[in-house]
Formats: C-alpha cells, structure tokens, sequence
C-alpha cells in the first residue's frame, strides 16, 4: 500500500528519473569514453566478463594463427587480429603489445602485459611457440581448445541465470500474494 501511495504521489518523478538515466546511459555508451567506461564495467562482471574475455582471446588466436599460416608479416597480422577483438578496451592493451614487439620484444611477453586478455599459461604456449616457429598452428590449436572451455563457461552462466531468474520470479509472485493477503489479515483484527 505505501508503494502504491508513494507511485501515486511521486510516479511521474520516478518515470522521469528512469527515462532520463536511460537516455543518458545510452548517450555515454556511444562515446568513445563512455563506450570504453562501460565496457570495462562489463569485464569487470563476474562471470560475463570472464566470458567476454574468453571470446576475444580465441577470436584473436583465431585471427592471428591463421594470418600466420597464411605469410602474412607478424606486425600486420597482430594489427588485423587486434581488430577483430571486438573491445575496445582489450584492443588498446593489444595497442601496447603490438609497440612492444615493434622494439623488439618476444609476442609471449607483450602479450603478458595483458593478463586480463592472456592468462600467464598461454603466454607460456605462446613463447614456447614462438621459439620453436610454429606459432601459427600453435594459436589454431589455443582457439580451438578455448573454444571448448568457452563453451563450458557459457553452460555454466546459463545454468546459474535459470535459478536467480526464478528467485526474481518467485519474490515477484510472493509480494504480489502477500499483498493481497495482507488486507484480509488486517481486517480479521478489526472483526475481533
């Protein structure tokens, strides 16, 4: 009753406040520093930002094993597979491993400036890869090994939403019945 009370009093307020956060989110979004705000908010989200992580990592290894294989230059090849992350904000870590081998520096050790993009295990694989010149079929073989623990996780995210959407469900219901029970108790008291 005091939630209807008060959405009576103040609902077009609220309405308002709602309607001008989303325009306004959605304003910060399409720029370039809200864009990367958000999505560093996103990889910092437990479990999707694990994810998202996951699937820039093998679209990555993916792109740059498969420019390898083909002879293209390793610094064009890591500039193509930078783009085709699909986040901004891992791209601009990618930015700095690609200086970094520019100067000289091994792809496995520029790449761990980036932990969030490269766990230290596969920039191990990588550097090994590296000094044994088979780094092409090495990064095949890491997206498609990724592949299948991105998978796993993705069962994983989906098995736990299906449990909170139905606690979101059940608390939906419970206040709504509570509501209506509510006024039959009240008027029991005033019978007796």
């Amino acid at each position: 009753m005091q939630v209807s009370h008060a959405l009576t009093d103040y609902g077009i307020w609220v309405l308002i406040v709602a309607v001008g956060a989303v325009v306004a989110i959605r304003r910060a979004a399409q720029s370039e520093t809200g864009r990367r705000w958000v999505e560093k908010i996103v990889l910092k989200t437990p479990g999707v930002g694990a994810v998202l992580s996951r699937f820039a990592l093998v679209r990555f290894c993916r792109m740059l094993g498969t420019l390898l294989q083909a002879g293209v230059p390793m610094i064009a090849s890591l500039r193509v597979a930078r783009d085709a992350i699909g986040n901004q904000t891992l791209s601009d870590a990618m930015s700095d491993s690609i200086e970094q081998v520019q100067r000289g520096t091994a792809l496995g050790k520029s790449l761990a400036a980036c932990p969030l993009l490269f766990p230290p295990s596969i920039c191990e694989v990588i550097a090994v890869a590296e000094e044994s010149g088979r780094l092409g079929e090495e990064l095949v073989r890491l997206a498609t090994s990724n592949e299948a623990e991105l998978d796993r996780r993705l069962r994983m995210l989906v098995a736990l939403a299906e449990p909170a959407l139905l606690f979101v469900m059940a608390a939906f219901v419970g206040t709504i019945v509570i509501g209506m029970l509510l006024p039959v108790f009240t008027l029991q008291e005033f019978i007796h």
